[in-house]
């Protein structure tokens, strides 16, 4: 996925604001020098993938022009338990207010990145790819989606209008997967994936010529028999796999794509340390 500076400086002012980074009581002290420089240094206490670099870096930037950073460790690479990780030079204030924020971004970002990155090794030399989904937390999509793809996931649709898509709710709507051969498009060419919930569907499904078949809480069984219905017509996403360890009961199956929710929906992040020197 792109880094989008402007993205990044959005994110990290809002974070930073919700902190109240400009009225930090403890620097409001007489006896306090805002101004002066000091330095810091980030650790980690285990190991993992690296994501977050340019929201650390703009946590202090926003606070203090001039702050410079010295990474260890290159994003999207991975380290080791203990490793040091970066280097900060700045005003106390910048590195005493902007800490939290900074650390906050490195280790959520860090521990999605290095989750997918666990996941994504299982599926190494299959013709399968792993997908992220939208089960992420309000206002930090971007940054999660981000993560997941430098731990070599792939980005499925950002949001509601990348793609239709249609889920179980939606063909309640509709009236059935039956309804769905008159699908009248807004835009010729709209990519269209619709959800399969039972076998019985998926010739329905197939009249409405979809780009994929998102196969849903299917047992391996079904699966099978699943991919030899659908005959090449489209490709498939399979999803609901409850424990990502299972992945590589799937790896050998002739589909295409892999849909987790745990890459963003269940996140541990890593834990890091900022001391000053």
């Amino acid at each position: 996925m792109k880094l989008i500076k402007s993205k990044v400086r959005e994110s990290v002012k809002k974070a930073l604001l919700e902190d109240g980074y400009k009225n930090d009581l403890s620097l409001k002290l007489k006896n306090f020098n805002k101004n002066k420089i000091i330095s810091a240094s980030v650790t980690t206490r285990q190991k993992g993938t690296l994501s977050g670099s340019s929201w650390f870096e703009e946590s202090f930037k926003i606070i203090d022009k001039n702050a410079k950073i010295e990474w260890y460790v290159n994003e999207g690479s991975s380290f080791k338990q203990d490793s040091k990780i970066v280097r900060i030079k700045a005003k106390s204030e910048a590195i005493l207010s902007g800490e939290r924020t900074a650390l906050n971004f490195l280790q959520l970002m860090s521990g999605i990145a290095s989750k997918a990155s666990k996941y994504s090794k299982v599926l190494k030399n299959s013709s399968i790819e792993l997908l992220d989904t939208r089960k992420t937390l309000p206002n930090l999509r971007y940054e999660q989606k981000y993560s997941t793809s430098l731990g070599g996931a792939k980005n499925h649709r950002f949001g509601l209008f990348d793609a239709i898509m249609l889920k179980d709710n939606h063909l309640k709507v509709f009236g059935g997967v039956s309804k769905l051969k008159n699908l009248k498009y807004k835009n010729k060419g709209d990519f269209l994936e619709i959800e399969i919930e039972k076998l019985s569907q998926i010739k329905l499904a197939l009249k409405a010529k979809p780009d994929i078949l998102l196969l849903d809480n299917l047992s391996i069984v079904e699966i099978k028999k699943a991919i030899n219905i659908i005959d090449n017509n489209c490709l498939i996403e399979i999803s609901g796999i409850k424990n990502p360890d299972d992945l590589k009961k799937y790896r050998d199956l002739k589909i295409h794509y892999i849909s987790l929710g745990d890459l963003t929906k269940n996140i541990e992040s890593i834990d890091f340390s900022l001391n000053i020197l």
